[in-house]
C-alpha cells in the first residue's frame, strides 16, 4: 500500500512538472506569436 501511494505521489509530481513546462511553453509561444507584445 505504501509503495502504491508513493508511486501516485511521484506521478502527481511528474504531472505537476509537465503542466508547469506546458504552461511556460505556451506562454512563450503566445508571446512570440503576438506582434503587439514586447519581450
Amino acid at each position: 500500500r505504501v509503495v502504491i501511494r508513493s508511486g501516485i505521489m511521484a506521478a502527481a509530481r511528474t504531472n505537476a512538472q509537465i503542466a508547469q513546462v506546458l504552461a511556460t511553453l505556451s506562454t512563450l509561444v503566445a508571446r512570440d506569436n503576438d506582434p503587439g507584445m514586447d519581450s
